[in-house]
């Protein structure tokens, strides 16, 4: 991603970073994107360190939300 204008709140997103996915939040500024990541807490990030998640990324991020039974 280049601009956060392009980061669509509420989508999952890799964080290359942090190596994990993460859920955008909203706009700091055009350069930064609150995101959340299931237990964490919201942090800001670069955008150039965010890219849409793969399926198999989304998968695997819906699978830790789901409890244990």
């Amino acid at each position: 991603m280049k601009k956060a204008k392009d980061i669509r709140n509420g989508s999952l997103y890799f964080n290359i970073r942090s190596g994990r996915v993460e859920r955008a939040l909203g706009k700091v500024n055009s350069q930064r994107m609150w995101t959340k990541s299931h237990q964490d807490a919201a942090a800001d990030v670069q955008v150039k360190d965010l890219r849409k998640a793969r399926k198999p990324e989304v998968s695997s991020y819906i699978e830790e939300s789901v409890p244990a039974l």
